[in-house]
């Protein structure tokens, strides 16, 4: 149970917009670091809103989602 409250927390702090976040150099960051600080936000709220959804066409669905909203999520 705290292991879950804590994967929570962690997926919580990464929907934070980006605006809230340090500027970091991202050509300098480890992969994951560099995802996570990049796309890992907009891409668990799309898949949330994909799996809410679940329409036919779940790429489409996706890729339009990303495209609509990245305005939000843009270092």
């Amino acid at each position: 149970m705290a292991e879950e409250k804590k994967i929570l927390g962690s997926e919580k702090e990464m929907m934070e917009l980006p605006a809230k976040r340090p500027k970091v150099d991202l050509q300098c960051l480890p992969t994951r670091a560099y995802l996570d600080q990049t796309v890992v936000p907009i891409l668990l709220q799309g898949m949330s809103a994909l799996a809410k959804e679940r329409p036919p066409n779940p790429i489409e669905y996706l890729a339009s989602y990303l495209l609509k909203n990245k305005n939000q999520y843009e270092n």
